[in-house]
């Protein structure tokens, strides 16, 4: 009689299925709506600069995974605080006659003006508070002068500027988000022997965000994602 052979007790075993991770799980178009209105709404609270904004809602649309999604917003509060009625209102006005004069995160609330006669205006708007309205309103005039403006990427620029023997430079790049939810700056005004300038920070100062989402959209492997700052 043949003996059937006895099972090897010592062959490893074959692991057991791993349980699924949050990050498999993709987020929907929703999931990502859901996460640029509460954004938005951080940012009229001022809990986000004009630059965070507008990384941060580039990263949500570009979040593949609910948990890539949930970092974008893991800093704020889950349920928004009431907004102060009324609106604000306004302008804030910079002046430069002779001389050059540089302004690092003004207030964005209402509209700003930049004039610049035989000087410069120097302008960083990167680390201001987002505008609680999504817009932004300058109004440019360079007179044998320039007036330099430094925007985040990812904003809606729209330009609307006459020249007489002046340059109008965007130097910006097109933002890659919707229309209805990317902040918007619309410059107008006029050079008259004069430049009005819009450009990026230069390539050295990479914020968390801007690096993540430089990694996300031109990565060809998967590479870790630096910590944040």
């Amino acid at each position: 009689m043949t003996q059937s052979p006895r099972p090897d007790l010592n062959k490893e075993l074959p692991p057991p299925p791993a349980p699924a991770s949050p990050a498999s799980v993709l987020a929907s178009d929703a999931e990502r709506e859901d996460m640029v209105e509460r954004l938005r709404e951080a940012a009229a609270e001022g809990r986000l600069t004009l630059e965070e904004l507008t990384e941060r809602c580039e990263a949500a649309y570009l979040a593949r995974f609910r948990e890539e999604l949930a970092t974008v917003g893991e800093d704020l509060p889950t349920v928004a605080v009431a907004a102060g009625s009324g609106e604000a209102s306004g302008k804030r006005a910079f002046w430069a006659v002779l001389g050059d004069v540089t302004r690092h995160h003004p207030g964005l609330e209402g509209r700003l003006e930049a004039t610049a006669v035989l000087g410069d205006v120097s302008l960083d708007l990167c680390a201001s508070p987002a505008p609680s309205s999504g817009e932004l309103v300058v109004v440019a005039r360079a007179v044998m002068g320039d007036v330099h403006l430094l925007l985040p990427e990812g904003v809606r620029v729209e330009v609307d500027c006459g020249n007489v023997f002046g340059d109008i430079r965007d130097l910006t790049r097109a933002h890659s988000t919707p229309d209805a939810v990317t902040p918007r700056v619309r410059v107008t005004g006029f050079a008259l022997f004069g430049d009005i300038v819009l450009a990026h920070p230069s390539s050295d100062r990479r914020t968390y965000w801007r690096r993540w989402l430089d990694e996300r959209l031109g990565r060809a492997g998967t590479e870790a994602i630096p910590d944040k700052a």
